[in-house]
C-alpha cells in the first residue's frame, strides 16, 4: 500500500463490498446458490442504500411492496408515455388492489399474495387495458382487474429501510388460468413457509 493511501477506510467508499454478504435475505441468498442463474454475472459492487423508486410525491398512497413491483415491470420508459399519470388504489386492506399507468393503452394492476419468514412480501402484478382501469373508476369490482388480465408476474420485494431492498420476479403466468388460485383476489394473503411453488 502507497503512503498516501494511509488512513482511508475502505468501507467509505460507495462501491465497497462488504463482507456481511449481498444485502439479499438469507432465503434468497439459500435459493440463489441452489437455483443458480445461467448467464447471471456476480456483482461488481452491492450498493448499501437502494435508488429509491418513489417519486414526487404522488405514490405516497401505494404501499411500498405494490409501487416497487410495479415499477420494476412497467414498460412505458420504453413505449410512449401515458396521457394521464395513473397512481390509485381500489378496494381497502387486504383485499386492495393498486395501478400504476404503463403506456397509453395499458395499467399495471398490483395485489399483496403473501409473506415469508425472512421479510419478503409477495404480489401478483398484472397488465390490464386502460378500459378495464376505467371500468374500476366506474364502480367495477377488483377481482374484475385479474380477471380481464395478462402478463402475470409474482414479485418478492424484499424492504430494508437501512441497506439495500430488493424486487424480484419469482414466477410469471401467461394467463389467469395458470396462476394459482390461491394468489387471486379474493382470497387473503398467505403465510408461507419458505418461497411460494413456481
Amino acid at each position: 500500500m502507497r503512503g498516501d493511501d494511509e488512513g482511508i477506510d475502505p468501507q467509505d467508499d460507495p462501491d465497497y463490498i462488504s463482507e456481511e454478504g449481498t444485502g439479499l435475505p438469507p432465503l434468497w441468498r439459500n435459493a440463489r446458490a441452489a437455483r443458480p442463474s445461467m448467464g447471471s454475472p456476480t456483482p461488481l459492487f452491492v450498493p448499501k442504500t437502494s435508488t429509491p423508486l418513489q417519486g414526487d410525491g404522488t405514490d405516497v398512497g401505494i404501499p411500498t411492496f405494490a409501487l416497487w413491483s410495479m415499477k420494476y415491470l412497467r414498460r412505458a420508459h420504453l413505449l410512449r408515455r401515458a396521457e394521464r399519470e395513473i397512481r390509485e388504489t381500489f378496494g381497502e386492506g387486504d383485499h386492495a388492489i393498486h395501478v400504476l399507468d404503463d403506456g397509453r393503452r395499458n395499467c399495471l394492476v398490483s395485489r399483496k399474495v403473501g409473506t415469508s419468514p425472512d421479510g419478503c412480501t409477495y404480489c401478483l402484478v398484472a397488465q390490464i387495458p386502460i378500459a378495464t382501469y376505467e371500468r374500476l373508476v366506474d364502480g367495477a369490482s377488483p377481482e374484475v382487474a385479474f380477471s380481464e388480465a395478462h402478463t402475470f408476474s409474482l414479485c418478492a420485494v424484499f424492504e430494508a429501510p437501512d441497506a439495500v431492498s430488493n424486487v424480484a420476479v419469482s414466477a410469471r403466468y401467461a394467463a389467469a388460468d395458470a396462476v394459482p388460485p390461491e394468489y387471486l383476489p379474493p382470497n387473503p394473503p398467505i403465510a408461507f413457509e419458505g418461497f411460494p411453488e413456481e
